[in-house]
């Protein structure tokens, strides 16, 4: 057992090794937000007029990006997030949002780097149960929606944390985890 954990780790190091010469070009991140375009625009629009208590999670997000150049990295953007919206707790809305995005590296170190991004695309809404003005037990709809990051940093290697200042439907601030291969 301890033969093959040494061969697993001998492994997982060369590959490391190897990655730290060469050009990380992809990349996977996971993330969550706050203050997205569909919290804010809702609780505007049905907790203003409404009067009633809403409680938001997410957005939750998953990005990819490839860069052809040290310091441009195109890619896609998804992410769910949802409210519940009356008192009782049946009344559900979820957001589902896909985004083809590009990015530009500022910094682009080995350990650091500095970045902007630029996503748009359509955010389908799905709400279910309470009570509600039409009459279909569920409602679904989709609409445009963004994201904007004016300045995202990020630390570390291959693993690196992160954290993006901006708005749209990832949110205003976001922070996760990313990596690169």
């Amino acid at each position: 057992m301890k033969k093959y954990l040494l061969l697993v780790v001998a492994a997982m190091m060369a590959t490391v090794s190897v990655n730290a010469q060469e050009e990380l070009k992809n990349e996977i991140s996971i993330a969550y937000g706050a203050g997205s375009n569909t919290d804010i625009v809702g609780s505007i629009g049905k907790g203003m007029f409404t009067g009633k208590q809403l409680s938001y999670w997410g957005p939750v997000s998953a990005e990819y990006f490839h860069r052809p150049s040290p310091r441009f990295g195109v890619g896609a953007v998804a992410a769910i997030g949802g409210c519940d919206w009356d008192d009782t707790g049946d009344a559900k809305t979820t957001f589902i949002t896909f985004m083809p995005a590009v990015k530009y590296n500022w910094v682009n170190k080995s350990s650091f780097g500095l970045y902007s991004k630029v996503a748009a695309g359509i955010t389908f809404r799905s709400e279910s149960g309470g009570t509600k003005v039409t009459t279909k037990d569920d409602d679904s709809s989709s609409t445009f929606n963004f994201q904007i990051t004016g300045i995202g940093l990020e630390f570390g290697r291959a693993f690196r944390g992160f954290a993006e200042l901006g708005m749209g439907e990832q949110g205003i601030i976001l922070a996760g985890l990313r990596y690169k291969f």
